[in-house]
Formats: structure tokens, C-alpha cells, sequence
């Protein structure tokens, strides 16, 4: 048993990984920046699973690196291996500069054609939205060539932005559960309802464009994935994988088949 980690830009998600499943059997998203939430997590699953093999994880954040490292080593006695972009094994990566790109970006989409399956025949072009932080618009062709996309402002970071540069309050958004009513009648509800709509409005269009661009381009089709953040409000008619960014370390790190 193997645990991995996703940091990401708000948020450490931990999960434990088997050799021969893809799917984790524990998950829990911590707020990364209250490190002793983080401590007790992973004091949590040394009590519960007594078998761990081995820590991997990838970053965007940086600055919880340390805290992460340092956390597994004093809870489980071992070093954990950062994944970095050299990992994944790509046929080509077309991003300037190539390790530019976010390593979530990297592994949601190669973990999404592992997934759906591959093969030199019936070629297409898997596009993942990961709504987190950031919303980021990233495309993969079936035989592992990473192509790009596009980074867009989160839900919550647009929100918080309006508030930042206009006199309207800022109010703190717990978990979005539900997609509200677009006609509101108080400065709260409004803000954050024009925020989720925001959102669903640039992806749809984002998603369709790019559809049509690698169709007249490439002639090929294009599968939909939808990962991260807001992913459970099922803002596209698409697949929806919780967990595309740690099954991607899962299928580079665990199972090279």
C-alpha cells in the first residue's frame, strides 16, 4: 500500500493506493495551511494502515513541500519522492518551456487516456477541466502528447478578486454543493451565484472551442474529463474523476504497465 499525495494550490489531498487498484481506498483533502490538520492526518492513517511501502506526491505549491516531506518523515520514518515531469512517461510534451507546465496538468490527462484506454487505431485528444484554484484547460492525445490548453480563474479566486478591486464585501464561500438560482436578491448570493455561472459560462464555450480546433486541425475526436474543485456540480454533459492528479501518480509511479 502506497500513499499519494496531490498538493495543490489551497489544498493537500492524501489517498492510499494499492498495486493493483486505481481507485483509492482512503481519500481526505486537508487545507494546507493549517499544517497540524495535515499532521494529524497522517498520524491518522499510520494508526489505521500499518503497511505503508512508500510516499509519493507532486506539488504546484512549493512552499508546502517542506512541511509535507518533513511531516511524512517524522510520522513514517521515510522520504517521500516529489513527482516531477521526468516521471511521466510521454511520447512528447509541446509546452515552452516543457517542465513550464503545471505537473497536475501533466498527470490528470495522461491518468485520463490510462483510464479510458488507448490504442494507434482510434486516436483522440483527451481534454481534462480541473475546476480548482485555478480552472485549467489542458488537452493530451491518445498516444501520451501533451499539447497545452488553457488557465482560466477559479470560481472562488474570481470571486475574490471582484472583491478586491471594487468596493463590494468579500464573504468567505464554504463548499459549493449545488448550482444556486441566477436571479438573486441580496449582495451575497448575487456575488457568488455570478461567479459559478462565470465559470460555467467559460468553460462550456472554452470546451467548445477547443473541441472544434483540434476536430478541424487534427480530425480526430475529443473525450471530456472533468476533475477538481467544483467537478461534483457536473458543469458538462462529461465524465467526472475526483481523483485524475493522484491516479495519474498512481499509473506513473505504481503501475508502468
Amino acid at each position: 500500500m502506497y500513499l499519494l499525495a496531490d498538493i495543490g494550490n489551497t489544498r493537500v489531498k492524501l489517498a492510499l493506493f494499492e498495486n493493483n487498484n486505481n481507485m483509492p481506498i482512503y481519500y481526505k483533502a486537508i487545507e494546507h495551511s493549517n499544517a497540524l490538520d495535515l499532521i494529524n492526518a497522517l498520524n491518522d492513517i499510520k494508526n489505521n494502515y500499518n503497511n505503508i511501502e512508500g510516499v509519493f506526491y507532486s506539488s504546484v505549491s512549493l512552499k508546502v513541500n517542506d512541511l509535507f516531506e518533513g511531516s511524512v518523515e517524522d510520522c513514517f520514518d521515510m522520504k517521500s519522492h516529489r513527482v516531477i515531469h521526468s516521471d511521466i512517461k510521454l511520447k512528447d510534451n509541446l509546452y515552452e518551456p516543457k517542465d513550464a507546465v503545471g505537473i497536475d496538468r501533466i498527470l490528470s490527462t495522461y491518468a485520463s487516456i490510462k483510464l479510458e484506454g488507448y490504442n494507434d487505431k482510434d486516436r483522440y485528444a483527451s481534454i481534462v477541466i480541473d475546476m480548482g484554484t485555478a480552472t485549467t484547460v489542458s488537452i493530451m492525445l491518445s498516444d501520451f502528447t501533451f499539447f497545452g490548453g488553457m488557465i482560466i480563474s477559479g470560481t472562488k479566486t474570481s470571486y475574490q478578486a471582484l472583491s478586491n478591486i471594487t468596493s463590494l464585501p468579500y464573504y468567505e464561500i464554504g463548499p459549493i454543493e449545488s448550482i444556486p438560482n441566477p436571479v438573486n436578491n441580496n449582495i451575497k448570493d448575487a456575488i457568488m451565484s455570478g461567479a459559478i455561472y462565470n465559470t460555467i459560462g467559460t468553460v462550456n464555450y472554452a470546451v467548445s472551442e477547443t473541441k472544434k480546433y483540434i476536430k478541424n486541425r487534427y480530425n480526430i475526436k475529443s473525450k471530456i474529463f472533468l476533475t477538481g474543485g467544483i467537478s461534483n456540480l457536473r458543469l458538462l454533459k462529461c465524465k467526472v474523476y475526483p481523483f485524475l492528479v493522484l491516479q495519474g501518480i498512481y499509473f506513473s509511479m505504481l503501475c508502468k504497465k
